[in-house]
């Protein structure tokens, strides 16, 4: 295992990513999917409020949210950056047995196999998640929640570098909420980014995480902003949970907003760059924390 968090990648904050992106983990919700009209819509005020990046995963309504984000990008690809991540074992039954999908995703958890890290495996869902976004490369793609052993293998930084040398993917990390999972990926040098919740009730180890990616040049993204039990006093705003969340992440970070609402959208891009001063964050905080 390198000591070097940067042995992977010299890469510098993606230009382009901005302050805000799209979490799409609800998008495609099983019995309250969108359609493909009101995610054209919403994602047509992305462009609008010059928010380019899209969050996504292969397990994500077992690949009916990637296939939803494809059609609603139809002619303006290049014009979003796509972050898809793989590592949750799914259905990928295709036509008109996808809706099936779901079912067998959730009968793989019920048999405890609700993960799997070979590097194989990783590719073969990275393979299938650019065939659904109709795109031959994707702008980053992460470990979705791996347990350390993945992160820390030799196996998976050479299925990373693997990735990244053929043009499948411009930028891979991990994303998790366990601190020693990102510490033990970025000391095995296969972080470009990573992500990882941004919350008031974050953990200070996860700081220090973001802490050493800011001092190695590794982009963070940060998500479940808004989560309800990261939070337990009521009167918390959502305003003020990702001005918060801007003042704690590293400069030039981005800050996912899962929403199909245009108008939340255009808020939270507002909110996310107006960071709380951060003696009002390290209070909220402390009341968070006890």
């Amino acid at each position: 295992m390198s000591n070097a968090p940067d042995q992977l990648s010299k890469l510098t904050a993606p230009e382009g990513w901005g302050r805000l992106g799209l979490g799409t983990g609800t998008l495609a919700s099983l019995g309250r999917a969108s359609t493909v009209a009101d995610t054209r819509a919403l994602l047509d005020s992305m462009l609008d409020l010059d928010i380019s990046l899209i969050d996504t995963a292969d397990s994500y309504a077992s690949g009916a949210c990637e296939i939803l984000l494809a059609k609603a990008m139809r002619g303006r690809r290049n014009r979003f950056n796509l972050i898809t991540k793989a590592g949750y074992r799914h259905g990928n039954l295709p036509g008109l047995l996808r809706p099936l999908n779901q079912f067998v995703k959730k009968g793989l958890q019920k048999l405890g196999r609700r993960r799997c890290f070979d590097p194989a495996y990783l590719l073969r869902c990275l393979e299938n998640s650019l065939r659904r976004l109709n795109t031959d490369h994707v702008e980053g793609f992460l470990l979705h929640d791996p347990p350390a052993g993945a992160a820390g293998s030799d196996e998976t930084a050479e299925l990373l570098r693997r990735v990244r040398r053929e043009g499948k993917a411009l930028a891979v990390g991990v994303s998790s909420g366990e601190p020693e999972v990102l510490r033990v990926a970025l000391q095995n040098g296969i972080c470009d980014l990573i992500e990882c919740p941004a919350n008031l009730g974050v953990p200070d180890e996860l700081i220090g995480v973001w802490q050493t990616c800011a001092d190695h040049g590794i982009h963070v993204i940060g998500n479940h902003v808004f989560d309800p039990r990261s939070v337990a006093m009521e009167s918390v705003s959502h305003q003020l949970l990702m001005r918060a969340s801007a003042s704690l992440l590293p400069a030039g970070s981005t800050i996912l907003c899962g929403t199909r609402n245009p108008s939340h959208l255009r808020s939270s891009r507002d909110w996310a760059l107006d960071p709380l001063p951060i003696e009002e964050t390290r209070r909220l905080r402390r009341l968070r924390l006890g």
